[in-house]
C-alpha cells in the first residue's frame, strides 16, 4: 500500500495548481489521473474551442504560458501546457488511474481504491471537476427520434445530421 500525506484526485488545472502548492510545502502527495496524458481532458473537446479568457488569464501558479499574452489559447494550446507544467514542476502524476472508493477511517485518515491498487492518505482533495457525467435529457418523446448530441461528445459540424439545429443551454458550450 502506498502512503502519501495527501493525494489529488484530478490532473486538471485546479489539481495541478495544488500540486504546485503542496510541492512547495515538501509534503508527500500525488496526483491521480483518469486520462492516459495529462491534458487529454482538453484534447477530446471539440476541435475548435479556444478559451474565453487570454493566455495571460490562463496560467497556472508559477508558470505563464507560452506565446502571446493577450492570444487566446486553443484546446490543444491549453492541454499542452498543462503537461508541461508538471514536467516543469516535475508533479507526482499516477496516469490511466480511476477512483474505485473512497473511504474515511476512524482516524481520520483515507483509504483509496484505484485500479492500480490501494493508497492510503491524510488528506485528499478532489479536483475531478464539476460535470463527469453529461446529462441528456429526454427530448424524443413525440418518438420522432431526433439526433441528440451532448456538448462533450461534439468535435465538429460535420457530424451534426442536416436541417434546422436546437442547441439548449446558453452557457460556453451552447454558444
Amino acid at each position: 500500500m502506498k502512503k502519501y500525506e495527501a493525494v489529488i484526485i484530478g490532473g486538471g488545472q485546479a489539481g495541478l495548481a495544488m500540486g504546485y502548492f503542496l510541492k512547495k510545502e515538501k509534503l508527500s502527495f500525488v496526483i491521480i489521473e483518469k486520462n492516459g496524458e495529462i491534458g487529454d481532458s482538453w484534447r477530446q473537446r471539440y476541435n475548435s474551442l479556444v478559451l474565453f479568457t487570454p493566455r495571460q488569464y490562463s496560467s497556472l501558479p508559477g508558470l505563464q504560458m507560452r506565446g502571446t499574452s493577450d492570444d487566446f489559447p486553443t484546446k490543444d494550446d491549453m492541454a499542452d501546457y498543462l503537461n508541461d507544467y508538471v514536467k516543469h514542476f516535475d508533479l507526482p502524476v499516477m496516469l490511466d488511474t480511476n477512483v474505485i472508493q473512497l473511504n474515511k477511517l476512524p482516524d481520520g485518515s483515507f483509504i483509496i481504491e484505484t485500479n492500480s491498487g490501494i493508497i492510503k492518505a491524510q488528506q485528499v482533495i478532489i479536483a475531478a471537476g464539476a460535470f463527469q457525467k453529461p446529462y441528456i435529457p429526454p427530448l424524443n418523446k413525440d418518438g420522432t427520434g431526433a439526433f441528440q448530441l451532448h456538448s462533450s461528445e461534439y468535435r465538429s459540424p460535420e457530424e451534426v445530421p442536416g436541417g434546422e439545429v436546437l442547441i439548449v443551454g446558453g452557457g460556453n458550450s451552447g454558444a
